[in-house]
């Protein structure tokens, strides 16, 4: 069993999403740890050491025992814009599956994503977000968002008490604000799969 995959289930387990994650282990962006689950990069010992505390885990299991479980299949529904302008689609696409730990604390599904504007967190266009359903947003926090009643985006939000300002990981796409009444909270990012 590698690391990545029980890093993941561990992360899922914990309905902790790598943004989480990463803030635990003193990183200020997601990025590293999305490096480790993909099979990219792998974290120092010291780091290690603090992740399977975390975790409350023998280092060695985090690193060498198969500690996943069976397994669920959780839909893909259509496409979410990373960037705007583009409708929602909820035809499911085909299944992606994780382990019936991760799907036990609430409803899950993937978006598979289209554009560029999130790019500099690293979600591409063809990447899949997984997206624990829910119909609200801490600050900061990346989610799916469906505006106007058709149009479906996957931004980071920035929350206050007059409404959302959604906030691309792109230069060349602008901030956009709405109220409450303009703007449905779809689900929360917990992680995206890259797609080769």
């Amino acid at each position: 069993m590698e690391f990545k995959d029980n890093l993941r289930f561990l992360r899922y387990a914990n309905n902790m999403s790598q943004d989480e994650l990463a803030e635990k282990l003193g990183y200020k962006s997601f990025t590293t740890v999305q490096k480790w689950e993909d099979g990219s990069a792998f974290p120092r010992v010291r780091t290690l050491n603090k992740m399977a505390e975390i975790f409350n885990i023998d280092v060695n299991h985090l690193l060498n025992m198969n500690i996943r479980s069976e397994q669920t299949a959780v839909p893909i529904l259509g496409e979410v814009k990373a960037g705007y302008d583009m409708y929602a689609d909820e035809n499911i696409m085909g299944y992606e599956y994780i382990n019936n730990i991760e799907y036990a604390a609430g409803e899950y599904f993937y978006l598979k994503v289209k554009g560029d504007s999130m790019i500099d967190l690293r979600i591409g266009d063809g990447d899949m977000v997984f997206v624990k359903k829910q119909d609200y947003i801490e600050d900061k926090e990346i989610g799916v968002f469906l505006l106007d009643g058709n149009e479906v985006t996957v931004k980071k939000a920035a929350v206050d008490k007059n409404g959302i300002t959604l906030k691309a990981a792109n230069k060349k796409y602008p901030d956009r604000r709405y109220r409450p009444d303009e703007i449905q909270i779809l689900g929360r990012v917990l992680h995206n799969k890259v797609m080769f």
